[in-house]
């Protein structure tokens, strides 16, 4: 019972790595969709032109 649990813990652990991993990738190749508008926030949160 304690080595399923084990292994159920395990397999979830790396799903969300894999997750994480892939996400990370996708936004490096597709940024957020807010840049569109040719705007770009600065880090104040003001847009800059």
């Amino acid at each position: 019972m304690r080595d399923m649990l084990k292994r159920i813990v395990l397999v979830i652990f790396v799903l969300l790595l894999l997750t994480a991993i892939s996400g990370f990738f996708y936004m490096q190749k597709h940024p957020l969709e807010g840049n569109k508008a040719g705007n770009i926030l600065n880090f104040s949160g003001k847009s800059a032109k």
